[in-house]
């Protein structure tokens, strides 16, 4: 009897050296300089049930709701005050780890207000009625590189005496005026696009040297140099703002065709009421009216058919100015352009 005992546990030890291990969820935590997308604070009484019957319109998509969450390794224990990404839709099916469509208006219940998370929230440009001033031109890179990108050191000529700082952080920019008709009225602003982030290292005999910290777009001799431009990486989400008459401008890197994700401008903004984080829809004209036809075959007067616009995709306001703001597209059915009606 002895014996057997001695072997059940030796067999036990066998099997648990030799079983797979439970491989329990990677942690990680939220980072609002890292990550982009939708998000909500977890409340008080929250579980991963109620907030997917809430979210999605099914409490049997929280397994979904919990894969997309790496830092959950419990699912029955989320706590109060931590933020949880989300997949906002109307329908009901598993969400998918990345940012995605928000549903049409009235979808969700009162009672969730998410949020909305842009890593990259520094670098998006924007379109003011003049140019910001600057305060200093580069006027070449340390080893003569016509291109300059991250860790490269600059010489830079200030506009003034003093103005740029040594161990003040500043931003490399050049404009660019635009001049557009939308909604059939003229548009005209200056578009800045931000290049880096640099920081000023030493002054010298009527320049100073300054070393780029991080790139977005290759800087070169001539660029301008603008005070840090900080915005809040984080956004409430309003997705019933009151309907404006906006429309699209251009895009940041001024392409003709608008696609997912990419950085646009509107011909709205402070003085309409638009606010960071809200959220309109993008219509076109209905072409397809132009090409109907009577019995006869005969072209029907255009003014004689008014369809309705067609519903192009949805965008969430990234930041205002006076009289324009900096959007990103959330969603697109069909390709997005130049000139299409924001409301």
């Amino acid at each position: 009897m002895k014996q057997k005992k001695l072997i059940l546990i030796f067999m036990t030890f066998v099997l648990f050296v030799h079983s797979p291990p439970v491989t329990a969820k990677k942690s990680k935590d939220f980072n609002p300089d890292q990550d982009s997308g939708f998000y909500y604070t977890i409340q008080k009484g929250d579980t991963l049930w109620d907030l997917s019957k809430k979210f999605y319109h099914s409490q049997w998509d929280w397994p979904g709701l919990w894969e997309m969450n790496q830092q959950i390794n419990n699912p029955h224990w989320i706590y109060p005050g931590r933020k949880i990404r989300i997949f906002l839709k109307p329908s009901a099916a598993s969400p998918k780890p990345h940012i995605q469509p928000v549903p049409e208006k009235n979808n969700l219940p009162l009672d969730i207000t998410p949020s909305f998370v842009y890593s990259k929230m520094n670098r998006v440009g924007f379109i003011k009625k003049m140019s910001v001033p600057s305060l200093g031109t580069i006027l070449r890179e340390q080893d003569g590189n016509l291109m300059m990108t991250s860790n490269d050191i600059l010489y830079i000529k200030p506009d003034k005496p003093n103005v740029l700082v040594p161990g003040q952080r500043y931003q490399v920019f050049t404009v660019q005026n635009i001049s557009k008709k939308i909604n059939g009225e003229l548009f005209n602003g200056v578009q800045h696009l931000i290049k880096a982030d640099i920081k000023v290292v030493e002054a010298k005999n009527g320049y100073v040297t300054a070393v780029i910290t991080d790139s977005f777009i290759d800087a070169n001799v001539g660029d301008q140099i603008m005070a840090y431009y900080e915005r809040i990486p984080e956004l409430t989400v309003h997705q019933d703002p009151d309907p404006i008459d906006a429309g699209i401008i251009c895009s940041q890197n001024h392409s003709l065709m608008i696609n997912d994700y990419t950085i646009a401008f509107i011909n709205k903004g402070t003085y309409h009421d638009i606010r960071p984080g809200q959220i309109y829809s993008i219509r076109q004209e209905n072409r397809s009216a132009f090409d109907a036809f009577d019995e006869s075959r005969r072209i029907l007067d255009r003014s004689d058919i008014q369809l309705e616009p067609l519903t192009s995709g949805r965008l969430i306001v990234l930041h205002t100015e006076n009289t324009a703001s900096t959007v990103m597209i959330i969603s697109s059915v069909r390709d997005i352009h130049p000139g299409d009606m924001v409301r």
